[in-house]
């Protein structure tokens, strides 16, 4: 359940990676989907009022059936009708991942501490309302947070959420709360394509439904692949984001095929951390 503007390129990255995607905005069918054995991405892109209503189904319907539920709530800082979607959706149900950039997982924390004039973040400093404000998907206005601060931000939320979280970005910070890594794979024209960020989830959420075990090593192994398929493609004679996007779902059937045959070498390129917060 994404939204409008990337559903063709979402829908064609979990074919890529071989997955079985469907676009499916009638949260009443989440039942019969949920028990496929698959995973539900909910995208709050281009989400209304009944949109949000429908993923409050899809939710409950997952939940139920114990599938991997990946929350994206895109552009989540930009109106207060997106931040009161995202409290009412933390509020219903439960999810494995929740994914967005900075000022994304920065409303995450925020919202779901309460109708306060000023959230305390983990990293100790005050952010007062404006002083950090989502204009668009992936805009923002004032200072962002340092690589340790991003570390302890999804940490804690994961803490909290008891779920994984994981911050995209030039460097990707992901934690279940216990464990949490710094992943720098990836190139800055995954920046400026429409729905990079959309299909990291998307990518995420294919890994997590074969690695429900662990969902915190299937979103790594996810953000990973997604970052290695994006330095592969840039290296088969890219011009600039028109050629980019084919040579990108190019770059991830390859990884995929080279998995399905057990060669492994593409590993090697994994930009991976651990960091201790």
């Amino acid at each position: 359940m994404t939204n409008l503007v990337v559903q063709n390129f979402a829908a064609n990255v979990a074919l890529a990676l071989g997955g079985s995607p469907i676009m499916a905005g009638n949260g009443l069918e989440a039942r019969d989907l949920a028990a496929l054995g698959g995973s539900l991405v909910l995208n709050m892109g281009s989400a209304s009022t009944d949109g949000i209503a429908q993923y409050t189904l899809a939710l409950e319907a997952y939940n139920a059936a114990g599938g991997p539920v990946l929350f994206d709530p895109v552009g989540a800082g930009a109106t207060e009708v997106r931040r009161s979607a995202v409290a009412r959706l933390l509020g219903v149900g439960r999810f494995a991942v929740l994914k967005g950039n900075e000022a994304e997982v920065r409303t995450l924390w925020k919202v779901g501490a309460g109708p306060t004039s000023c959230t305390v973040l983990p990293d100790g400093t005050g952010e007062e309302d404006g002083e950090f404000v989502q204009h668009g998907v992936d805009s923002s206005r004032g200072a962002g947070l340092d690589g340790n601060a991003k570390a302890k931000l999804v940490k804690r939320l994961a803490q909290r959420e008891r779920c994984v979280v994981v911050m995209s970005g030039a460097t990707d910070y992901l934690s279940d709360g216990v464990r949490t890594f710094a992943v720098d794979n990836g190139v800055p024209l995954l920046g400026d394509i429409t729905g990079s960020g959309c299909t990291l989830g998307t990518t995420i959420a294919a890994f997590a439904a074969v690695g429900r075990d662990d969902v915190l090593l299937a979103a790594l192994a996810g953000v990973v692949t997604f970052g290695i398929a994006g330095e592969r493609a840039l290296k088969s004679g890219v011009k600039g984001p028109g050629t980019f996007v084919p040579a990108f779902l190019d770059a991830l059937a390859e990884v995929r095929d080279l998995s399905a045959r057990e060669d492994a070498a593409w590993i090697e390129a994994a930009k991976v951390k651990v960091v201790e917060v």
